[in-house]
């Protein structure tokens, strides 16, 4: 049975390969903390991008680095990752054939709904 959360062992991994292979490259949408991504954009620096909350940009970028040679590995929570970038990832990835993994992380509706709940009762 596992013992360390999944985003945990995907950075590890990641981590590893990416001693030896310069062409990976790891991608995420402002979510490097709870994607468990900071100890790769902090070893890693030169082979990580933060694309900031676009997960259509992530996508397609991720897709033009894969263009270009580099293995791309973009991390999203998983509800926006399969919903606000659907096309890019239908077109820019599967239509045309790349090398990019998509990474959808922790089920972020929970802790948004978690968080509108809060404000709502800060807000009283």
């Amino acid at each position: 049975m596992n013992k360390i959360p999944n985003r945990q062992a995907i950075c590890e991994v990641l981590m590893k390969h990416a001693e030896t292979d310069k062409d990976i490259v790891v991608l995420c949408s402002d979510s490097r903390g709870s994607a468990s991504l900071t100890p790769f954009a902090n070893a890693y620096p030169e082979q990580f991008v933060e694309m900031g909350i676009a997960e259509q940009d992530l996508v397609s970028v991720s897709a033009g680095l894969a263009k270009c040679g580099k293995k791309a590995f973009a991390a999203s929570p998983a509800c926006f990752l399969s919903t606000r970038s659907y096309e890019q990832a239908k077109i820019d990835c599967a239509y045309s054939n790349t090398n990019v993994k998509l990474i959808g992380t922790f089920r972020r509706m929970q802790r948004s709904f978690r968080l509108l709940s809060m404000i709502t009762w800060l807000m009283r």
